[in-house]
């Protein structure tokens, strides 16, 4: 009854707001001295105009065309200023076609006669040379006290606008919360990790062995090392028991030949089952693991999963290692099509999937992602799929259907598929909005992990909760922020990650800047706008919880580089100063053992000077130019990552830890061996696995345990890639612990 009462009121508040405000001149019929009528013309360079049209129309005889040729900045401003105040809406919307360029719609507010926000609810129209209706609804803030609507742009534009409203809003209907998701799982579906057992050449005629210490391992576990050579019997090399770390170093390795090394647990005296690992012959070591690609390429992407369930991680590329963007001034036609091929962890091909010419070869039409979906110990394969070749004359996908596909981890046959979320539903935003896509994994009842399918990132975004299980996909929830007013709009990441934010043991989804709750009811949102890099986890140690480090692309008068706790959203400190265009993975991740906690990295993107390295507690620390996307990675045997700056490895403030790497970085992962991570890097025909033969001095347990890490490593093969975090700090963790 009291739901019913409150729709009640709803239903009368709208009937009381909903009127249309007088806008003078809204559907350009009226020319005034040769101009039209309660519009101007601006432009940042004095060029381009806005005038009558007699030949187009959306309704009436007439439109106003807008032309510019500039390479700057324009804008379309009506006259009409309508009083508001503090907490009233209104539902805007405007026709326009676009044939060239793109046009913004939105609401601006004054204070006491000088702009307040330039944008209190807009929406976005590309370049498709056909009528479509924006629509966004615009919130008022205090202390705003007058409102008016405009249209924008940049660059070279072509486009039409007719028939502008505004009408007066209700307060936004009250929603239920939606339930709980309850997946198919009784406990957390975890993967059964073996003990990743690696052995390498070391120089001087050395071999170094590693592997992992497992979370479910007792405190009192140690380890005894065995090497045999070809068809000899295994002989132990440690004279006591191995307990300080998971690595040995064999100082005398027979030369020539192939020699296995085995590890066996010993706990109460008793040794355990072995795992073993061959090492190549010293005089043939390069220095990386191997796996020959199918073919002479590179590669994008990789997924890191357990595809057969032996407990050893194999990997899904998805090749070749091309990018196109959506966005219209970089958008070129696809020349090919992209594969997903699978590898076992020894190099042995599994499959090979062609995505089709119904996706286009970039990250953002073409996100996937692997993991153990189902709970049946072994990894599936999620992606975007199509149709046949549903290009038009240019080359780009505009049509044909759209599905969210399952994919059997080890032999890549289909197993289930759904409609992906429509692109109907980002008509008025045109061909590059609506182009974004992205998966995520969320373990949303705490013991499911489930997909999140994205669509959208600018503008529009739309997101829908799946589970997997029976060879079926169940919708769990379905989110879009229509309605949400403007501080909910475009502020999507450059990939999606999920956590439990608020310790209740379910996943929160982060998209970036705004962050759902595992129902799929909105947590909280900044309103800064699209990030192009979002760091999640244990940043700060002296904080309770979780914090996230944003670095937002778009303009800010403050506050662009930031840190807010991931509970709440709310700012913990910020960047002080306006900033233009805060680009790429920026980087946060402990480098400096003489501050705790991460530091964290950001820069503008076309001004050198403007970079920063900070602490944990927003102090500056260098300013120093270390490009806009430097990678870490724990190599050595410190709790402080080291610095990767294109294929150098070095410590922060320090000299060369390793030679340099060859190929592209594609991913960075604990994925072999102990704690120490793995660089996996690209190149023709090829690729590499570099691991580190620098003795540990602690033992750690495996980083893919630890939720946030594997769901960050899991993630990383859709969208843009940012090195994974952890959900604890490494420095004033325990060692043997890890949690």
């Amino acid at each position: 009854m009291r739901s019913s009462a409150l729709f009640m009121a709803f239903l009368v508040a709208s009937a009381a707001f909903a009127a249309e405000l007088a806008v003078v001149n809204a559907d350009f019929e009226s020319v005034k001295e040769g101009k039209l009528e309660g519009w101007s013309w601006w432009s940042r360079t004095e060029k381009g105009s806005a005038k009558l049209d007699e030949a187009e129309s959306h309704g009436g005889a007439r439109s106003a065309c807008l032309r510019h040729d500039g390479e700057r900045d324009w804008a379309f401003s009506s006259t009409t200023r309508f009083s508001v105040a503090d907490g009233q809406a209104f539902d805007i919307s405007a026709w326009v076609r676009v044939r060239t360029g793109s046009v913004q719609f939105a609401a601006v507010t004054f204070s006491k006669g000088k702009v307040l926000s330039w944008d209190i609810g807009s929406a976005r129209g590309d370049a498709q040379d056909k009528w479509v209706k924006l629509e966004a609804r615009a919130e008022v803030e205090a202390p705003a006290d007058k409102m008016y609507v405009r249209f924008t742009g940049e660059g070279a534009t072509l486009a039409w606008v007719d028939d502008v409203a505004v009408v007066s809003a209700a307060p936004r209907a009250p929603v239920a919360p939606k339930p709980k998701v309850e997946g198919y799982a009784k406990e957390r579906v975890r993967e059964r990790l073996g003990r990743g057992v690696i052995a390498m050449p070391a120089g001087d005629g050395k071999v170094y062995a590693s592997w992992r210490l497992l979370d479910s391992d007792p405190p009192d576990i140690a380890f005894n090392v065995y090497r045999a050579g070809a068809g000899g019997q295994p002989v132990r090399l440690n004279t006591e028991p191995i307990r300080q770390t998971t690595d040995f170093l064999d100082p005398s390795a027979p030369a020539g030949g192939m020699l296995e090394y085995s590890v066996r647990p010993l706990l109460n005296g008793v040794e355990g089952q072995a795992e073993s690992a061959a090492t190549r012959a010293v005089e043939k070591w390069r220095g990386y693991f191997g796996i020959p690609l199918l073919g002479d390429y590179t590669f994008q992407k990789v997924g890191i999963a357990d595809l057969d369930g032996d407990g050893r991680l194999d990997f899904v590329i998805k090749q070749p290692a091309d990018n196109i963007d959506p966005y219209e001034k970089f958008w070129q036609r696809s020349p090919g099509t992209y594969k997903l091929e699978a590898y076992r962890h020894d190099g042995k091909p599994l499959w090979q999937y062609d995505m089709g010419f119904s996706i286009e070869r970039g990250i953002w039409y073409s996100p996937y992602i692997a993991y153990d979906l189902d709970g049946d110990g072994k990894a599936e394969v999620a992606c975007k799929a199509g149709e046949g070749d549903p290009r038009d004359k240019d080359g780009r996908v505009q049509g044909g259907p759209e599905y969210l596909v399952i994919l059997d981890g080890s032999t890549g046959k289909e197993r289930a598929r759904t409609d992906w979320i429509p692109r109907d539903l980002f008509r008025s935003e045109g061909y590059n909005l609506s182009s974004r896509n992205q998966l995520c994994v969320a373990y949303l009842d705490g013991k499911t992990p489930c997909l999140i399918v994205l669509r959208g990132t600018y503008g529009l975004m739309v997101a829908v909760a799946y589970e997997f299980h029976d060879n079926r996909l169940r919708e769990l929830w379905r989110w879009d922020n229509k309605g949400l007013g403007r501080s909910y709009r475009g502020q999507g990441a450059h990939w999606t990650q999920a956590c439990d934010l608020d310790g209740d043991g379910r996943d929160e989804v982060i998209l970036g800047s705004c962050t759902l709750g595992s129902n799929g009811d909105v947590l909280w949102c900044t309103g800064l706008g699209h990030p192009d890099h979002a760091y999640i986890g244990k940043l700060d140690p002296s904080r309770p919880g979780l914090q996230i480090y944003y670095g937002v692309e778009t303009h800010q008068p403050k506050n662009a580089m930031c840190m807010v706790d991931a509970k709440t959203g709310s700012i913990l400190w910020g960047h002080n100063e306006p900033t233009i265009h805060i680009h790429s993975s920026g980087l946060a991740s402990d480098l400096d053992p003489a501050h705790p906690g991460a530091e964290c990295y950001s820069g503008e993107r076309d001004d050198k000077t403007k970079r920063w390295l900070r602490t944990c507690a927003g102090e500056v620390l260098s300013t120093e130019d270390m490009g806009l996307a430097p990678r870490a990675a724990y190599r050595d045997a410190s709790p402080q990552r080291a610095l990767i700056r294109g294929r150098k490895i070095t410590k922060y403030k320090g000299a060369a830890l390793e030679p340099p790497l060859e190929g592209q970085i594609v991913a960075v992962a604990d994925i072999l061996g102990d704690w120490r991570e793995e660089l996996i890097t690209s190149v023709k025909g090829e690729m590499r696995i570099y691991s580190t033969t620098i003795p540990a001095s602690c033992r750690r347990p495996c980083l893919m345990q630890d939720p946030l890490y594997r769901n960050n490593v899991a993630c990383g093969a859709s969208g843009y890639y940012q090195v994974p975090m952890l959900s604890y700090d490494m420095a004033s963790t325990g060692a043997a612990a890890g949690k």
